[in-house]
């Protein structure tokens, strides 16, 4: 296991910039490689980090390339399976390069908390961050492109096809575009046509659960007019099924709407055959119906 870089500009007061909730052991802030060193997180990230072997010859091919101005900024979850398995692999690779850490930063954000996919310091506003891990990759402080939770191909050749500038396509297309339209406030503007979005995001969505995942995160961050707008638009895409429907009932269920949260959650009930979900359903309805 080559060394891992310590960052060098993160070392000062790193006590306070790795913070744990002592419950859960979870992570927040910005941290260094050496905080994954630590118990309980070496578990997991000294299994991945030995066991991932680079391609040589594309290992080679990074060596060559010129990193001056490039920079890059990971985004994860300690409490993420996808985290735990994909940064440790990443790691490796800039030791692999000897990429200066110095021009890494690690941000750690929360789980299943108030602080859902965010950090204590804010450092993920802004930046499009729907799914953990994220690897964006800079040149001269302005972004290239990024590696959105998984490979394409994988962690090697997809950087080295950024660094190249190669015609490179990360994971979740629709993401980019939800991210310009909050930045620009579109998803929370009255008028908004979610018919239009809708169109544009069609050919962009891969299943019903990746825009569902950013619903249920700005209804975490209390976005929650945003957050209408996005299962609006995802029942659009996917109007017979359970999850989307069920999903957008909620979010009316949110705003305080009770005929809305009622009539599509009984049309989810249609399309749903797990008696599980269905009885988590049935219970958003008994809420719903007490408003």
């Amino acid at each position: 296991m080559k060394q891992l870089f310590i960052l060098i500009g993160l070392c000062a007061g790193l006590h306070s910039l790795a913070q744990m909730k002592p419950a859960d052991r979870i992570l927040y802030g910005k941290i260094t490689p050496d905080s994954l060193l630590q118990s309980p997180y070496d578990s997991w990230f000294k299994k991945n980090y030995d066991s991932y072997a680079v391609n040589p010859s594309i290992e080679n091919a990074l060596e060559k390339m010129s990193l001056k101005g490039i920079s890059m900024e990971v985004y994860f979850g300690s409490w993420c399976g996808d985290s735990k398995r994909e940064l440790p692999r990443f790691l490796k690779l800039l030791d692999q390069i000897n990429f200066d850490k110095r021009n890494l930063a690690i941000v750690a954000l929360g789980g299943s908390d108030s602080l859902y996919k965010q950090s204590p310091q804010g450092q993920e506003k802004a930046k499009g961050i729907f799914k953990v891990p994220v690897f964006i990759v800079y040149k001269n402080g302005v972004e290239i492109n990024r590696i959105n939770e998984f490979p394409v191909q994988t962690l090697e050749r997809d950087l080295l096809s950024i660094l190249q500038r190669e015609d490179y396509s990360a994971n979740y297309h629709s993401f980019s575009t939800v991210s310009k339209w909050l930045e620009q406030g579109a998803l929370a503007d009255s008028n908004v046509s979610v018919r239009g979005l809708m169109n544009q995001l069609k050919p962009l969505v891969m299943d019903e659960h990746e825009l569902n995942s950013i619903g249920y995160l700005l209804l975490k961050q209390q976005k929650i007019k945003e957050a209408l707008v996005i299962f609006r638009i995802n029942a659009g895409i996917f109007p017979e099924s359970a999850n989307t429907l069920s999903s957008l009932g909620e979010a009316y269920l949110e705003t305080g709407d009770k005929q809305k949260a009622i009539s599509y959650l009984e049309r989810s009930l249609g399309f749903e055959r797990s008696t599980a979900v269905t009885q988590e359903i049935l219970s958003l309805l008994y809420k719903a119906n007490r408003l």
